[in-house]
């Protein structure tokens, strides 16, 4: 279940997944879910528990790159559509986006990097800004961890060590989340507050917006930032 591969490994993983989000669009998550249980009903027999993590590995995979593809921007969800979906060359993207090829390559690596880093369940310093994506990793590895304890505990499927990894990684993130929801619970009202509402409602807005925004000097909103992140990133670690 977890990966832990070179970064250009991950690399085609990400883009493996993404070929397949789009290849299997006409999948019905519930009808996953039903053959699921359906397997579980015949859970003694050894194949049918490989079947199961079959399915089950599907719908991580499925899930990871919703999560991520959610969370990216207008412009770079664009992309993937015309890429993945539509197939088009980065030639015509280029021309469609109005992006220079290599801008184009830079930022399809980066969104790439995005896909493996979720994959390897990992969240990053520009994911502290973004709830909803923390939450999806969440509910993720208690998948993961739930179908460790209920339906692999012989570990026939999930390293036992992955296991403890992944349920601290769960720890952390909730953990992560809750420092979060203290700030809008605790501060009310606070120029703090405000300042990471905005960025968590506007995640890629550049410094100079958000100052417009709160109507503050760019230094508070940048210092401001920098105290949230580093009292969250602990959590990253």
């Amino acid at each position: 279940m977890m990966h832990k591969f070179k970064p250009e490994l991950t690399l085609y993983l990400a883009d493996e997944a993404l070929k397949q989000k789009f290849s299997d669009e006409n999948i019905n998550l519930e009808e996953i879910i039903e053959l699921q249980k359906d397997c579980r009903d015949y859970f003694s027999m050894s194949n049918i528990r490989k079947i199961y993590a079959r399915i089950m590995k599907i719908e991580i995979t499925k899930m990871m790159i919703d999560a991520v593809y959610e969370s990216l921007t207008t412009e770079e969800q664009e992309f993937i559509v015309m890429k993945y979906k539509k197939k088009k060359q980065l030639v015509a993207i280029s021309f469609a986006l109005n992006i220079s090829v290599a801008q184009l390559n830079i930022r399809y690596h980066t969104i790439l990097e995005k896909i493996s880093d979720f994959m390897l369940y990992k969240l990053t310093e520009e994911d502290i800004f973004k709830p909803d994506k923390i939450v999806n990793m969440i509910i993720l590895l208690e998948k993961i961890v739930e179908f460790a304890e209920k339906y692999d505990s012989q570990r026939d499927f999930i390293n036992c060590g992955w296991v403890e990894v992944i349920a601290e990684r769960h720890d952390k993130y909730c953990r992560l989340l809750n420092e979060i929801e203290n700030i809008f619970d605790n501060e009310e009202n606070s120029l703090h507050k405000k300042i990471i509402f905005e960025k968590i409602e506007n995640p890629d807005e550049k410094i100079e917006i958000l100052s417009e925004r709160c109507n503050v000097d760019k230094s508070i909103v940048s210092r401001s930032l920098k105290n949230f992140v580093d009292d969250a990133k602990k959590y990253l670690e």
